[in-house]
């Protein structure tokens, strides 16, 4: 079992690291045995390496990883900031709260350029669907399976919330399992198209088509941003304690998603738009850290 989970736990580390470094990692793993803790510090290390991918610097190679993780960043963000936006309604309907009409328009025009920024994501999916229909390489598009289960995992949790919704407050903890449904699913729509993207490897561009498409999304997202702030500037002047609970997790998620998809759309865009000669990869580079601490483990 802990092989396994071992074993899952390589496969969950960028291709480009698996790559350069996934060889080593293996031997490693070898050498220190798969036990609980290195399982720990593997799963660690791949969040890492998502998070911070290896990027060599003016190089053909590091504009391209550059451009990848800003449009897998973006996506991720503004999913997170289309999530928040029903919450955001449901805070300022008029039962919980009447909200000025001001705020109200602002909440639509986030709702609007959240929408165009989906459009320009089809248009992304879309061109690298012809892409990959020329290279054949659709096992990169494996990982969009994973939405399957997660959509039946969706709707049977909608309805244990229905459920839940009629019966007496024993069915509470059905209401509570019905919800692991829906944030399933959500997370998967947010995480397998980035995955995607980053398998698919494609060409400059493409990979400059969706650079540049991101960063009107990550504008996108910063609306939503600015509406949630608006709203939480409203409750305050009304003195709306119940909503200003209910809208202080939605502030921290709107506005963490806007930065960063801000700063991570205009470092993608930068790399989309240099255009300088080729620079051989230094192959050379030193290993991750997180490869020196599990050596160190045994």
């Amino acid at each position: 079992m802990i092989e396994m989970a071992a074993r899952l736990a390589l496969r969950a580390y960028p291709p480009s690291f698996r790559e350069r470094y996934g060889l080593e990692l293996e031997a490693l793993v070898e050498d220190t045995g798969a036990g609980p803790g290195v399982v720990a510090d593997l799963l660690i290390g791949a969040l890492r390496a998502w998070l911070h991918p290896v990027i060599p610097d003016e190089s053909t190679e590091g504009r391209r990883r550059r451009m990848q993780a800003s449009v897998a960043t973006t996506w991720v963000t503004w999913c997170a900031a289309l999530y928040a936006l029903p919450m955001l309604r449901l805070i300022l309907s008029d039962a919980l709260w009447p909200a000025p009409e001001l705020v109200r328009r602002l909440l639509d025009v986030a709702e609007y350029a959240m929408y165009g920024g989906g459009l320009i994501a089809l248009i992304g999916a879309i061109a690298l669907l012809s892409e990959t229909s020329r290279t054949g390489n659709w096992a990169a598009w494996h990982p969009l399976v994973v939405l399957v289960p997660t959509l039946l995992a969706y709707i049977v949790g909608k309805l244990l919330v229905a459920f839940a919704s009629i019966g007496p407050p024993p069915l509470y903890w059905v209401e509570v399992l019905g919800l692991l449904g829906p944030a399933a699913f959500l997370t998967a729509m947010a995480v397998t198209p980035a995955v995607v993207v980053t398998r698919c490897q494609p060409s400059a561009r493409v990979l400059r088509l969706l650079a540049m498409s991101g960063v009107v999304m990550a504008l996108a997202v910063t609306t939503t941003g600015i509406a949630c702030v608006a709203v939480v500037a409203a409750l305050s002047v009304n003195d709306s304690d119940a909503g200003q609970a209910l809208t202080v997790p939605m502030l921290t998620i709107t506005v963490a998603a806007s930065t960063t998809a801000l700063v991570s759309s205009v470092r993608g865009a930068k790399a989309a738009l240099r255009r300088k000669d080729p620079v051989d990869l230094d192959l050379d580079l030193d290993l991750d850290p997180d490869l020196g601490q599990l050596a160190e483990r045994e």
